[in-house]
């Protein structure tokens, strides 16, 4: 009883210590990076990274896009600030054309009082 005792003491320690310095040593990430859960991750990773590098380069496109056309509205810019000076500037007649048609006035003049003795209108009641 007593050498089973022992031997299963003696187990233990050496199992401790051989446990240890595999772990310490590196042997224990094999079993880590065997792992499907750390595949699957890893996977996951380096798509999420192949994600950002293809929005990067949009990104970039995109920005390089922004400023081809702000360098064209700017040319643009010019070129209207250059014929604007250049072109005959209009006279008063000019500037306001004449309508074709005559336009009524907004408020029309109030019409006169019809007087005491004469007919205010069909539907109306006289004044008593």
């Amino acid at each position: 009883m007593v050498r089973v005792f022992i031997g299963l003491l003696l187990g233990i320690i050496i199992g401790a210590v051989a446990t240890t310095y595999f772990f310490s040593t590196g042997g224990g990430d094999y079993f880590v990076v065997a792992s499907p859960r750390v595949r699957h991750l890893e996977e996951e990773l380096s798509r999420a990274g192949q994600q950002q590098e293809r929005l990067t380069k949009k990104l970039e496109d995109a920005a390089a896009v922004i400023e081809k056309m702000s360098a064209k509205f700017t040319d643009l810019e010019h070129r209207v600030q250059t014929l604007q000076p250049s072109s005959a500037k209009p006279t008063d007649t000019e500037s306001s054309p004449k309508p074709l048609v005559e336009e009524s006035p907004l408020n029309p003049a109030p019409a006169e009082k019809p007087s005491e003795g004469t007919n205010q209108g069909i539907g109306t009641p006289s004044p008593s």
